[in-house]
């Protein structure tokens, strides 16, 4: 099986889907994948739309934004209101259910308490760790040790780091 993804990740300004989108690119780059990072955001400092397309392959990635995707994630409820359109039929959305609810649809939903799982690490900050977790253990294209790795190097405080891990890591114990 071919080692490719692609996601869109939505929340808004300050809860870190942008930061989540360039941590599994650069571990997709550490293990060898071509990835795209596509980061839009608007003007605002804080409660701005903050949205990611993230692309991984093996070979070259063809085009870093398409209309359709096969994987989400929802970290605020104005972004599913906005961008539910997004995801494939028989597609994967994870979403935020500490803030998000969503109907049934035609895709495979993984409901997170993200905030009240990060809350029970140490920070509410950490929500964003939780959902990307999740994501590594239902599409496993990056191992958790490069994504782990690459949250040490881009943490300037060890013990951010240390929260964001355990909220990784929760994340991917999730069922």
């Amino acid at each position: 099986m071919a080692r490719e993804l692609d996601v869109f990740i939505a929340g808004i300004g300050g809860q870190g889907s942008l930061l989540i989108g360039s941590i599994l690119a650069e571990a997709a780059i550490k293990e060898g994948l071509s990835a795209t990072w596509v980061p839009i955001y608007g003007v605002e400092k804080r409660g701005g739309d903050a949205t990611v397309t993230v692309m991984l392959s093996e070979g070259e990635v063809a085009s870093p934004i398409l209309a359709k995707l096969n994987n989400m994630i929802v970290m605020h409820q104005r972004m599913w209101e906005k961008y539910k359109d997004r995801i494939k039929k028989g597609g994967l959305l994870i979403i935020n259910s500490s803030i998000v609810e969503v109907d049934s649809g035609n895709y495979e939903i993984v409901k997170v308490p993200a905030t009240d799982i990060a809350m029970s690490v140490g920070s509410d900050r950490a929500t964003n760790m939780v959902l990307l977790g999740v994501l590594l253990k239902k599409r496993p294209v990056v191992s958790l040790d490069s994504v782990k790795r690459v949250i040490e190097e881009k943490s300037k405080n060890k013990g951010i780091a240390e929260v964001n891990i355990k909220a990784l890591l929760r994340g991917y114990e999730f069922e």
